[in-house]
């Protein structure tokens, strides 16, 4: 969950199902950081409005 200043953004949402290590998986960090940079330009869009 991201905070703006005009929103907030839940990039993504998922059960961790590994016992053992804190790492998120890749697959689910490409995603958060693809979905950050579309809720950073939507949010700059609702800015400039």
């Amino acid at each position: 969950t991201v905070k703006f200043e005009n929103a907030v953004f839940v990039l993504h949402v998922f059960q961790k199902k590994s016992k053992s290590g804190i790492a998120t998986p890749k697959p689910d960090m490409d995603i958060i950081r693809e979905r950050l940079k579309v809720a950073e330009k939507f949010s700059q869009e609702m800015r400039d409005e």
